[in-house]
């Protein structure tokens, strides 16, 4: 492969946790073209999300909406940067079309979507192995090897100091351990566990460590945060809807464990480091989820040779047993102790 002055790599426009998952590879971009201009293409938020990031030195929007209309724009503009390399993260047809009519010379990706022909180097996409293994093959294919599996992401002491002073104004002990819930997610069908289920556990595991309780999601999971905050009589401090994107990873690299969903913030606090349990639809547990460490995920497999319908996944999610899940927690707890204060 030729050495990459510009290189500029494509990921996932819709979900974050696809950028998240990406950053290994990235290092390993970065790692071995040292004095290349990096720039990623991505999400609108992907700039603030990987505030502080050294793999990567700019960043375009590639909003999902009016997808066409932006990337006969985006084309001429990555044509008249004149990237060398073209490093394709996602699977869609789109993109590798995006790319070709830049005219980039080397682009590297999955041979998915029919879109093998518009690429210089395939890649082949091999379920179910773990997405983060998927993409450093890609980077592995530029001629960059692997530096490592783990995901990074960065927050600034003020924006750690900041969050803790919020969190002292609304009544929380900083020198009590904090348990972070998240009950929301997108896809809610498909990807929600059930809410009763995160109170249970989450009431338990206050009587074990002396957990003070915080909610976290998006504005659009108001009612799921309602009714779980709801159930606590000594209260939870709902922060739902009510954090900046960079609020929410200084509160993740700040709490003793992260009880979830699969979702972003699940992929965030790994990248962290915080303790993380969280619950998975079976279709997307070998690709997505983190096991080791302090890290824990569950799920309820499907048969094998199964057809995944909605209405299947729905019930192997909710069949995930609250039992497991805090025996989870007790085990990550164990790995990585929460702060003093266990009542």
């Amino acid at each position: 492969m030729p050495e990459g002055n510009r290189i500029l790599i494509v990921t996932k426009s819709r979900y974050l946790g696809d950028t998240i998952v990406a950053v290994p590879a990235m290092r390993a971009l970065a790692t071995r073209y040292p004095q290349a201009h990096i720039t990623l293409l991505s999400n609108p938020a992907a700039g603030e999300l990987l505030r502080g990031c050294p793999y990567v030195h700019e960043y375009l929007s590639r909003p999902v909406a009016a997808r066409r209309r932006v990337d006969l724009e985006m084309w001429r503009v990555l044509r008249r940067k004149g990237y060398d390399m073209a490093v394709l993260f996602n699977r869609s047809l789109s993109s590798a079309v995006l790319a070709f009519m830049a005219r980039i010379p080397q682009r590297v990706g999955f041979d998915t979507e029919g879109r093998g022909f518009l690429l210089t180097q395939r890649v082949p996409y091999q379920p179910p192995k773990h997405e983060i293994l998927h993409l450093l093959e890609v980077a592995e294919a530029c001629g960059a090897p692997a530096q490592g599996t783990y995901m990074e992401l960065w927050v600034a002491p003020e924006e750690r100091e900041a969050i803790r002073d919020r969190l002292t104004k609304e009544g929380v002990d900083l020198n009590a351990p904090i348990l972070l819930v998240q009950p929301g997610a997108n896809d809610a069908y498909v990807k929600r566990w059930r809410a009763e289920g995160f109170i249970w556990v989450a009431q338990q595991l206050q009587k074990e460590y002396g957990f003070q309780i915080i909610i976290l999601g998006a504005n659009n999971e108001q009612d799921v945060a309602e009714q779980v905050s709801s159930s606590f009589k000594d209260g939870a401090l709902n922060m739902v809807g009510r954090t900046s994107l960079r609020e929410a990873l200084a509160l993740l690299a700040e709490v003793d464990l992260l009880l979830g969903n699969d979702t972003g913030m699940m992929h965030a606090a790994v990248a962290f480091g915080t303790p993380t349990v969280a619950i998975f639809a079976p279709h997307k547990f070998q690709r997505w989820a983190h096991n080791h460490g302090c890290h824990r995920a569950l799920t309820v497999p499907l048969p094998e040779g199964v057809r995944p319908t909605q209405e299947l996944i729905h019930q192997h999610l909710y069949a995930v047993k609250e039992e497991d899940v805090l025996q989870a927690a007790r085990e990550v707890l164990k790995v990585k102790p929460p702060r003093s204060g266990m009542a």
